[in-house]
């Protein structure tokens, strides 16, 4: 089972690198269908990786970081409440707030940087509990944690199954396959 849903065009707008079109999509695709965690997690991981990738990987002078941190923003704030139950959105979401905190609130509320990272590793670890079978999780778990044992036996459990579960070529799926890989 893949963990990113397939969306037909968004490879050729990322290797365009035409980012905003792709948030674009992905944002009206979710408003559409506000309830689906698949589509929340698309959008969110889009905007994720433009913002932690911010003039460092890819070219953003025609890009707004304010867009795309609003829509992060706003994403986030409705998959909490909405789909704080649902184990892939949790365990995306978890990742993504434990890696780079300050993405996902603002400036203007002060330094809650500590705050957010116990937040997304807390939302990793409920994402464990809910599906103890997701290898993903699992070792993203053990990664943010520092049980290396742990961390290393769970990738090399996970590692059969990456290109099942990130089988297409956008940057959150190439990601995700070289960050969960053998070592």
């Amino acid at each position: 089972m893949k963990y990113f849903m397939h969306i037909e065009s968004l490879y050729s707008l990322e290797k365009q690198e035409k980012w905003d079109e792709a948030r674009k999509l992905l944002y009206n695709m979710w408003q559409c269908d506000k309830q689906n965690a698949e589509k929340l997690n698309r959008v969110m991981s889009e905007c994720w990786y433009v913002l932690s990738s911010w003039e460092h990987c890819i070219n953003t002078t025609e890009l707004s970081y304010h867009e795309f941190k609003n829509t992060l923003l706003e994403c986030t704030v409705f998959g909490i409440k909405n789909h704080n139950k649902h184990p892939r959105f949790l365990c995306v979401t978890g990742y993504m707030i434990s890696l780079f905190p300050y993405l996902f609130y603002t400036d203007d509320k002060g330094d809650l940087y500590e705050e957010w990272k116990q937040k997304g590793i807390d939302t990793i670890r409920k994402s464990c509990e809910i599906d103890p079978f997701d290898h993903v999780a699992m070792v993203l778990n053990q990664g943010i944690a520092l049980n290396f044992d742990e961390y290393d036996n769970a990738k090399r459990i996970l590692s059969p199954e990456l290109a099942n579960l990130f089988p297409n070529k956008t940057v959150i799926e190439i990601y995700f396959k070289n960050i969960l890989g053998s070592n």
